[in-house]
């Protein structure tokens, strides 16, 4: 009897070791899966958009935006969701990009923002001074403007909308004198934002 017990033990604990072998760990890469299909006239969905003006554009799921006349739209690369760019040649991109939560805050954002064109950051009462609200029927949007100093100037205007938990971020930026003039456009654009 005893020897059938210690039988069993012995069983019992080569079958525990191999069950408790070193494990592995496995990485892999998987791709993404793909965003869903844009709406009409929206970026990615195939069509030559050209001049976008009273076409609702929008990166789905999303806002829907209509770009003033001339202006034209492609889509984004990474986390870029579109790009606008202005008529005539001007030296000025605008950007669409959204993200969860509220990546970061206000500040955090507009000091990210000011960096960009080689401004220092701001506190609290400087980003108020810098903010302006605009009303959407997406929402209330807040919008920043801030020109870089020294000869050759960068301009960088970012209008920030906040949708359930999602926070969008639309930035024009470029030459500070082509981005004055590419302004109207791309406000009419953050104008017409709608869910």
């Amino acid at each position: 009897m005893r020897n059938n017990f210690s039988s069993l033990l012995t069983l019992s604990a080569v079958v525990l070791m191999a069950a408790c072998g070193e494990e592995t760990v496995t990485r892999a890469r998987v791709p993404k899966e793909a965003a869903p299909a844009a709406e009409a006239h929206g970026p990615g969905d195939g069509h030559d958009h050209g001049d976008h003006a009273g076409h609702d554009h929008a990166a789905a799921p999303g806002l829907k935006w209509t770009l003033a006349s001339g202006w034209k739209e492609t889509p984004g690369t990474g986390m870029r969701l579109a790009t606008w760019t202005p008529p005539g040649g001007l030296k000025t991109e605008g950007t669409v990009v959204s993200l969860p939560g509220d990546s970061g805050g206000e500040l955090a954002n507009a000091n990210r923002w000011r960096g960009q064109i080689g401004l220092p950051p701001t506190d609290e009462a400087g980003l108020a001074a810098a903010r302006t609200k605009l009303s959407t029927k997406a929402g209330p949007v807040s919008v920043y403007d801030f020109t870089s100093e020294g000869a050759s100037k960068t301009r960088l205007i970012a209008a920030v909308v906040k949708t359930g938990d999602t926070t969008w971020f639309f930035k024009l930026m470029g030459d500070a004198p082509a981005t004055e003039s590419a302004r109207p456009g791309f406000l009419a654009a953050i104008k017409s934002l709608t869910p």
